[in-house]
């Protein structure tokens, strides 16, 4: 249920879908992840570095197991953007993107 509060439907003019990326070969599925990913660690990096950590960690001490969950995932939502459901992923694992309000429950 979180997943599909977080995610938002794909925009009309967009037509990528998780169904779409399914259809790939595994070596792009995971090149475009580890993208993802990255981006992902470098936006928490510039913001809270904890935060960062987190997203890093849950990547990449398991990588087949956490792709195996994203690809799952995108199996359960095919119409979202695999973007959406990276995002997610990310928020269910280590928490939203939000650092304002991190920042607020962190210090009090």
């Amino acid at each position: 249920m979180l997943l599909m509060a977080v995610m938002a439907k794909p925009v009309q003019a967009e037509t990528f879908t998780s169904a779409e990326f399914l259809k790939w070969k595994l070596a792009n599925q995971e090149a475009y992840l580890r993208t993802n990913i990255g981006m992902a660690v470098l936006v928490a990096e510039q913001n809270e570095k904890k935060h960062a950590a987190c997203i890093q960690e849950w990547y990449t001490v398991d990588e087949r197991r956490a792709r195996d969950y994203i690809l799952m995932v995108m199996r359960k939502y095919p119409d979202h953007h695999p973007r959406g459901v990276i995002a997610a992923v990310i928020i269910q694992q280590c928490g939203n993107f939000n650092y304002v309000e991190r920042a607020k429950a962190n210090s009090g």
